[in-house]
């Protein structure tokens, strides 16, 4: 049967603390500890990958607005850099840049250059995308490493009162956020 020497771990402490009779000097220090946390970032583009994307509506009848023929789709890519986080959804919110919002069948939507023409923006699943709202996005897949894919909404041309639009041409503008939340 081997015999332990349990004395020696009290011997190198001895001498560790106490320097073979000369005595340590014990300082300290302080010690700043920084860091960030960051939320996983998203990007969103254009189909074809540029950071623009538009929408052209091209020569639209004015009694066809408000229906199928004054529809066209918005097509983007989002690219995530990490899984989502727990208890976090992927979300998006559509932000004018310009000519602001304007109501339209009780709900909000785009507001165009020409007086009374908005775009009604709907998502896949033909859900009402209303601008300023934080709205969750299908066709991206958060469970992967590096969320991607293609999100594709409804842009279509709506107004209150057809008959006082003029013929003209119009332009709108919006940008598109896209993060966990």
């Amino acid at each position: 049967m081997a015999r332990k020497n349990l004395w020696v771990p009290e011997v190198v402490m001895f001498l560790l603390l106490f320097g073979c009779g000369r005595h340590l000097a014990l300082a300290d220090v302080a010690v700043t500890i920084r860091g960030t946390i960051i939320e996983p970032t998203c990007s969103v583009t254009g189909a074809d990958g540029n950071s623009r994307t538009e929408v052209n509506f091209g020569n639209v009848p004015l009694n066809a607005v408000g229906t199928a023929q004054a529809r066209q789709p918005l097509r983007m890519k989002v690219a995530c850099d990490s899984v989502a986080p727990s208890g976090k959804t992927l979300k998006m919110y559509v932000k004018p840049v310009s000519n602001g919002t304007m109501a339209y069948s009780g709900r909000t939507v785009l507001g165009t250059s020409m007086t009374g023409l908005g775009i009604d923006l709907a998502d896949s699943d033909n859900q009402v995308v209303p601008p300023q709202t934080w709205v969750g996005i299908s066709g991206v897949d958060t469970s992967t490493d590096m969320p991607s894919g293609d999100v594709t909404l409804q842009a279509t041309l709506v107004s209150a009162n057809v008959a006082a639009l003029t013929a003209d041409s119009f332009t709108a503008s919006a940008s598109v956020v896209v993060t966990y939340q």
